[in-house]
């Protein structure tokens, strides 16, 4: 198996993968740099043994020839990457956002339209066993009617490139953030989202111009409950982990928390009561993204799900932008 690495942002949680599931082989790998950022990319090559070098994304495609393509470039030009990584029908695991621009998107709606070409997004919630035991409780209806829906992420700051500071490079704390809880509660509660609207500002880092420090977006489910949902740049540089991700799903008969990556359960008959361990440890992020590449396999990650999910994406970005309520149903 090749995998091939585009950029050094992002995750690129393939690059856990060292040997082949179908023969158990040493995997090839090689990578280049996004255009931009070339030096970051530089450092994520340096961490991969064994790995090749090119200069340019179209000589990767064409000498090493990747049976999956891994995307991590400065943000907003994920979307521009993986078009040309498909129209060679190379599959893609990209990280968010797949899509920074309603353009980005309609070119990937196009280049995937009619074909088998795979675009899978590293939501890493899916394959988390806090999440997915939320998800398993309700739909056993331990919650009972679903009322209102409460997510947060909240990271360190640390230290960010220069280019967060230009939404046509960073795209947005929303699409790079906030996405995943966004993501989230379609998969945990089972409901599609209606409408949406939200608001962000940056307070406290005005030399990073467009970025927000803090974001929020609220969500009409189409059973009438809401979602309310929120990520910030303001966890403090002394707090025990980087990132701090709650899910709070309240309903007619019971509360589902997750939180320190622990999933709780509250009902009308039992007290509070850690149910994590209730569903079996999922696989790893990177054997399940490049399953749903490379196979066949029932996944969480599909093509669909990358495509819906940056359509609402842009649609909850728009409605922030604009402090208005959208309907994400319309095109």
């Amino acid at each position: 198996m090749r995998i091939g690495f585009v950029g050094g942002h992002g995750h690129h949680y393939l690059k856990a993968i060292e040997t082949d599931p179908r023969d158990g082989s040493p995997v090839a790998r090689a990578a280049c740099g996004d255009g931009r950022d070339d030096a970051r990319a530089t450092i994520l090559f340096k961490s991969l043994p064994g790995a090749i070098w090119f200069s340019s994304l179209d000589q990767l495609l064409t000498e090493f020839s990747p049976d999956v393509l891994s995307v991590g470039a400065v943000y907003a030009l994920n979307g521009d990457v993986t078009a040309v990584a498909l129209a060679r029908d190379v599959p893609v695991v990209s990280d968010k956002p797949v899509a920074a621009t309603w353009r980005q998107l309609e070119t990937l709606r196009r280049v995937i339209d009619g074909t088998d070409r795979r675009l899978l997004t590293e939501f890493d919630f899916r394959c988390r066993r806090d999440f997915l035991s939320a998800r398993e409780w309700v739909a056993r209806g331990q919650v009972g009617q679903i009322v209102l829906v409460t997510g947060q992420k909240s990271y360190r700051f640390g230290s960010r490139p220069a280019w967060y500071a230009d939404r046509a490079s960073y795209g947005g704390t929303l699409l790079w953030i906030l996405s995943h809880a966004i993501d989230v509660v379609p998969f945990v509660t089972g409901l599609r989202v209606t409408h949406v609207t939200g608001a962000g500002g940056n307070v406290t880092r005005p030399d990073y111009g467009t970025m927000e420090d803090h974001v929020t977006v609220t969500m009409r489910l189409e059973n009438g409950a809401t979602a309310v949902l929120h990520a910030d740049f303001l966890r403090p540089a002394s707090a025990p982990t980087h990132g701090d991700d709650r899910l709070r799903v309240a309903g007619s008969s019971g509360v589902l928390e997750v939180r320190d990556e622990r999933c709780t359960l509250t009902t009308s008959a039992l007290a509070s009561h850690d149910v994590t361990e209730t569903v079996p440890a999922p696989a790893s992020v990177a054997d399940q993204l490049l399953a749903a590449a490379t196979t066949d396999a029932p996944s969480v990650y599909s093509t669909r799900h990358s495509l819906d999910t940056a359509h609402l994406l842009l649609k909850c970005r728009d409605a922030a932008d604009a402090r208005a309520w959208v309907d994400v149903r319309a095109d």
